[in-house]
């Protein structure tokens, strides 16, 4: 589930209590993040050629839009046609469920099983059932799966301001860091969201920051970016709009060429 998804009076985050720190340095501003490219639709003469160029490619979805889950499906059979080798990197399973992701991958559970023991068919199922059909293409075709958010578990604990223990400390994101442009973008998502409180702006925008630099960090750790693979990554729109969120933190320490495809 994205931030922006959270229900907004149980934002009750502590940055003091947790330790974080997602402020605004004085520095920001000159930080060398390389931006990535955004195309709109699926007619731009662009497309295969900016895929082609591409490392990391984001679908932008808006969850509940049936159009952007027939995109999603569209552009990886289109993948599959081209013979581009490719991971596929979710948005809707946190890191801890990758050995499920990965029984999949070899054939060793069913899609009701995965589904069942990640709880995805408790939540992310309800969008659409195309996230199945995306699945079932993948390992019809040998892709792999990626699982790239953070626990609910450690999310949970952060929006309520709760102590983490040593461990699982040790598995929030490091050395990122943001600016007052990547914040000024999260207001303008905000603006959707006429009931959140001015007070709770910053401590919205670190929980943001939680799952954006999380996938960030998995994306970078995915090894077979070093040789011909990709990773085409199914997230929620606004961690992608304006180059801000993921994008932005992937390209704070690697120079990979990165396309946000927005339906």
């Amino acid at each position: 589930m994205t931030a922006i998804d959270v229900s907004i009076k149980n934002i009750t985050i502590s940055l003091i209590a947790i330790g974080l720190s997602f402020g605004l340095p004085a520095n920001a501003e000159q930080l060398p993040v390389h931006a990535p490219q955004t195309l709109r639709g699926w007619k731009s003469a662009a497309l295969w050629p900016a895929v082609a160029q591409a490392k990391v490619i984001y679908v932008g979805e808006t969850h509940d839009k049936a159009k952007d889950h027939a995109y999603e499906l569209r552009l990886v059979r289109g993948m599959i046609r081209r013979r581009i080798a490719f991971a596929i990197g979710w948005e809707m399973f946190d890191h801890t469920q990758q050995p499920l992701l990965d029984a999949w991958d070899h054939d060793t559970i069913g899609l009701q099983q995965l589904f069942r023991e990640t709880g995805f068919d408790r939540g992310w199922a309800i969008y659409s059932p195309i996230y199945g059909r995306i699945l079932e293409t993948a390992r019809r075709s040998a892709r792999n799966n990626v699982a790239l958010n953070a626990s609910p578990t450690l999310a949970r604990k952060i929006a309520h301001g709760e102590k983490l223990s040593r461990q699982e400390r040790a598995l929030l994101p490091r050395d990122f860091t943001t600016n007052q442009a990547a914040y000024q973008n999260f207001l303008s998502l905000m603006d959707e969201h006429p009931g959140l409180k001015a007070e709770h702006l910053r401590s919205f925008f670190a929980a943001q920051n939680v799952w954006d630099q999380t996938m960030a960090d998995r994306i970078l750790r995915f090894e077979r970016l070093r040789g011909e693979a990709k990773l085409l990554v199914l997230t929620g729109r606004g961690h992608v709009a304006g180059g801000f969120g993921i994008p932005y933190y992937v390209g704070q320490k690697r120079a990979l060429p990165q396309l946000i495809l927005l339906p």
